[in-house]
């Protein structure tokens, strides 16, 4: 499908591995975790990155233990919010490519898994807050991805047609979401992260897939 100026008016983004290399903090409290309260080995940061984008308590299941799992979230949630902010947190082009997608008065939102206090603590300590109109998060709407539910609190606050929005996120559980929302898709490749040979070659073949945001040239093609 081709997109124009003229249908293209907001871009929604997920928030960890598409904007923020978050997987790097969410990787050290959590083998802090394992290793102070369960005496557990360490994970690889690339096995914590499949786990970044499905939900608090999903991913304390996947990585920690499911047993007393709301305990050792309550306990991750604690560690993030006095973890400093660092300083390339953000991933490198994401500034310049949100200064483009403004100066086409292209609406900028999110819509992350990520809890509101520490969503509001990345963007208001970083640069992104001088882009997002928006952010939306789960446990402020009572709803995750890839639940198309999600997607509908989204649209009845920023009123705008689904066939002029496009999603950009990095893991599976965004593309599922998409799909379930029938909303555009692209993928931001995370190195970190393996997917499906079939939804990545798909998406290839669509011309879907940003490799990163220091070359943009095709995705600016693609929407202008």
């Amino acid at each position: 499908m081709q997109f124009s100026k003229q249908l293209v008016k907001a871009i929604i983004f997920d928030l960890d591995g598409t904007l923020i290399d978050s997987d790097k903090d969410i990787e050290k409290i959590i083998n802090l975790i394992r290793k102070n309260d369960l005496n557990k080995k360490k994970l690889p940061i690339k096995k914590i990155a499949n786990y970044t984008s499905i939900g608090g308590d999903d991913l304390i299941k996947k990585t920690i233990s499911e047993k007393n799992y709301k305990f050792h979230l309550q306990t991750f949630r604690k560690l993030y919010l006095k973890l400093e902010i660092r300083k390339k947190l953000i991933l490198p082009g994401v500034i310049n490519f949100l200064k483009f997608l403004k100066s086409k008065n292209i609406k900028i939102y999110i819509c992350t898994n990520k809890p509101k206090s520490l969503c509001s603590k990345i963007i208001n300590n970083t640069r992104l807050k001088e882009f997002i109109d928006m952010y939306f998060c789960s446990d402020e709407y009572k709803v995750k991805k890839p639940n198309s539910k999600f997607f509908l609190k989204i649209q009845q606050k920023i009123k705008i047609n689904k066939n002029q929005i496009i999603f950009i996120g990095d893991s599976m559980i965004d593309y599922n979401f998409c799909q379930n929302s029938i909303l555009k898709f692209f993928l931001f490749k995370n190195s970190r992260i393996e997917y499906p040979k079939k939804i990545y070659f798909k998406l290839s073949k669509l011309d879907r897939i940003l490799f990163n945001y220091k070359n943009m040239n095709r995705f600016k093609r693609i929407i202008l």
